[in-house]
């Protein structure tokens, strides 16, 4: 059964309504009861969590790149820029909006950044798991991170599994399109072993972001915890489907480092460092394209006749 677009709408804001109260809760509860100190912002460890967080974000634009340059001739310059535009339309309640608008300003098919797109987060994923599993022990984190990585080393027989499954709803045009974009994305094979290498070194950046977060406002995390805490964001920031991640990044972070006050804030200022400032320098990226689009289409537009 495919729910209506009206139906997905008002369901995701319900989601966002009711983990966004959950906060508000927690902050005048006991968020409220917080003193924070103008100098607290401009101590070396919040400096540090914010060249770590901007480090992060060049880094996963980097893994993108990687992808990207092997369906289509860009450089990495645009793809930053369409970067920061997609994280200003995240926060839109169509995300389709947001991956067409990718497509416009990459030059590629919409399959081909749709495919990108996705290798770009299980790569993310299959790191961060991976690190877990070597800093916390147990199995369960490398057990989702080998699922994660059959698709990305078994690509033709996983296409294989799922074409019958997606036959039967009338939608394999989705997985042939998705398919065809994803072995372009891989096309090289140096691709996916460089891509590996830069999550570790992305998950590494935004774990120490959070954990220097926690230190600037007295919050003894240890890194494991923050590294939880940084996977767990992500995977519901995504999974829940609220706009940009609002409320279940935060909520992804608190259930790995704890539910206090004050851990309310270190979620809050950990996500601002890490994707809300980016946000809003790429609604600029965003209003500049469109009217450079404008001007283009206005400078071919006819003369009118007297």
């Amino acid at each position: 059964m495919r729910l209506s677009h009206g139906l997905k709408k008002a369901l995701t804001l319900l989601t966002t309504a009711v983990i966004t109260g959950y906060l508000i809760h927690k902050v005048y509860t006991e968020a409220s009861s917080v003193e924070l100190r103008p100098e607290e912002l401009l101590s070396p460890y919040f400096l540090g969590a914010i060249l770590a967080g901007l480090l992060g974000y060049l880094t996963y634009t980097v893994i993108w790149y990687l992808y990207l340059r092997n369906v289509t001739q860009t450089k990495y310059r645009r793809v930053l820029l369409t970067n920061l535009a997609g994280t200003y339309l995240s926060f839109s309640l169509n995300a389709a909006i947001g991956t067409l608008v990718k497509v416009k300003f990459i030059g590629a098919t919409y399959w081909d950044v749709l495919a990108t797109s996705v290798l770009g987060i299980l790569t993310e994923f299959i790191a961060g798991l991976t690190l877990i599993t070597i800093l916390g022990g147990g199995y369960w984190g490398i057990l989702i991170a080998g699922i994660l990585l059959l698709p990305i080393i078994f690509d033709e027989w996983v296409f294989r599994v799922l074409l019958p499954v997606f036959r039967i709803f009338h939608v394999e045009k989705v997985l042939n399109g998705l398919y065809s974009g994803w072995k372009g994305a891989k096309a090289n094979p140096r691709t996916v072993p460089m891509a590996l290498a830069l999550g570790f070194l992305l998950v590494t950046l935004n774990s120490t972001t959070l954990y220097l977060v926690a230190k600037t406002f007295g919050v003894n995390s240890p890194f494991l915890s923050t590294l939880k805490g940084t996977v767990y964001s992500n995977f519901l920031g995504g999974a829940l489907g609220t706009p940009g991640g609002i409320g279940a990044n935060e909520l992804g972070v608190m259930m790995a480092i704890g539910r206090s006050g004050m851990d309310v804030v270190v979620a809050f200022f950990y996500k601002l460092i890490n994707q809300y400032a980016y946000a809003l320098i790429g609604a600029l990226a965003f209003y500049k394209f469109v009217l450079r689009e404008i001007e283009g289409e206005s400078s071919y537009a006819p003369e009118p006749q007297e």
